[in-house]
């Protein structure tokens, strides 16, 4: 019967075998990451620019609230206007505020959906 001798000598491992060794073993779930990453981004690219294009409505209709309002105040109290007309002015008024308080909450919706990310 022969009989063989087996050496098992240890041989030296480098670090940068060691780190190939774990990145080929883990590559799948390193690409798995990678691409939940790089959709995660895209997402908050996407909310940023929905949230920055709404901010920027909403400081466009502000601004146009304001010298709507403030034209049409100034026309209610002027003295070359009739009773009737007046009262058209405040009615106007009054349906600005009334959109822009609807706006507003529309706002507050958006900002709490986007609260969930």
């Amino acid at each position: 019967m022969d009989t063989k001798i087996v050496k098992n000598e240890m041989q030296p491992v480098s670090a940068k075998l060691v780190i190939a060794q774990g990145v080929i073993q883990n590559l799948p779930e390193i690409v798995r990451a990678i691409k939940e990453i790089y959709a995660l981004n895209k997402k908050e690219q996407l909310f940023s620019r929905v949230l920055q294009s709404r901010l920027d409505e909403l400081n466009i209709n502000k601004e146009n609230f304001k010298v709507l309002v403030e034209g049409l105040t100034e026309l209610s109290k002027s003295d070359n206007v009739d009773i009737e007309t007046k009262v058209m002015y405040r009615d106007m008024i009054k349906a600005l505020f009334e959109f822009f308080s609807n706006e507003t909450h529309s706002s507050q919706d958006i900002s709490n959906y986007l609260k969930e990310f």
